[in-house]
């Protein structure tokens, strides 16, 4: 992947204002090890990591202002092929995986209390790790489906609507990654090009596929936030570095490397945490780090 120096135009205005900085990679404490992406949300004042483990197993550590948990497996022994997904609806945090049958399933944590494994109405499949987001009242989740086609399933309250093919003929080979900017959902994949596309939603209308401007290039699943006004486009590069492009309104800044020096095998995971932005990764050494965005 080849960064350009135009991020520089957009980089610089946020970083004079509160002398903005990254931290640089350091390992999550817990000795925690994860084979894929993790997921990363928040939830009544604290920040919840997910991974998959080693044993297939689905763990999380919390982050509590400055203090981590330290790893625990997630209350109802579900076991996934891939990394999980995670998002907040209704004052309820719902965390989706692929099961080892290729299904998707969901755990609901209301307060301190999980609900428990099951799965998600549909009969929907999945090679890979799904994604959520909340958007007008709605939570929408997301799979790559079997066919390598793009999939969605909306939670209006308590009902499912089932799944359906995402409007615009996409494909991808590997999970997608979303987030809500300006009052639109923007969903993104890994193209069978390997080059990075986006879907817009506004409303209930897609405006249909088109590449990410900048010209990168990942073997993973994207994931995006937003963070003082901005969306990041996170991924992985081919050359296992991570990358960032940014979305100003409607001005992408092409990619650049974050800060740090840090590889990775997987997808990245961005979370946004009291006025700090959380970068998370799966190392080479299958540790899992984190690199913080923003005032010291």
């Amino acid at each position: 992947m080849l960064a350009t120096a135009s991020v520089l135009a957009l980089v610089r205005p946020d970083q004079a204002a509160a002398q903005l900085q990254w931290t640089g990679w350091s390992q999550i404490p817990g000795g925690g090890r994860t084979p894929s992406a993790p997921a990363a949300v928040t939830y009544r004042g604290r920040l919840y990591t997910f991974v998959q483990g080693t044993d297939n197993r689905i763990y999380l550590n919390v982050l509590s202002r400055t203090v981590w948990s330290g790893w625990s497996e997630v209350p109802g022994g579900g076991l996934t092929l891939s990394g999980p997904a995670a998002a907040v609806y209704r004052g309820i945090l719902y965390l989706f995986v692929r099961g080892t049958d290729n299904h998707i399933y969901v755990n609901a944590l209301l307060g301190t209390v999980w609900t428990g494994w099951s799965e998600v109405p549909g009969g929907g499949l999945t090679p890979d790790a799904p994604a959520a987001v909340t958007y007008r009242g709605r939570l929408h989740l997301f799979v790559r489906g079997t066919n390598d086609h793009i999939y969605t399933n909306i939670l209006s309250g308590t009902s499912w609507s089932g799944w359906s093919e995402v409007p615009g003929g996409g494909l991808t080979l590997s999970g997608p990654g979303a987030a809500v900017y300006l009052g639109i959902l923007h969903l993104f994949v890994r193209g069978t090009d390997n080059r990075i596309y986006v879907n817009v939603l506004f409303r209930t209308f897609w405006s249909g596929w088109s590449e990410v401007p900048g010209g990168g290039l990942t073997s993973s699943a994207p994931d995006a936030v937003v963070y003082r006004n901005r969306l990041r486009l996170f991924v992985r590069g081919t050359d296992n570095r991570i990358y960032i492009n940014l979305l100003f309104r409607t001005f992408w800044s092409g990619w650049s490397e974050v800060p740090g020096g840090g590889l990775t095998l997987s997808g990245p995971a961005a979370a946004v945490y009291r006025n700090h932005l959380y970068l998370i990764v799966q190392g080479t050494d299958q540790a899992i780090y984190v690199n913080v965005y923003g005032e010291p």
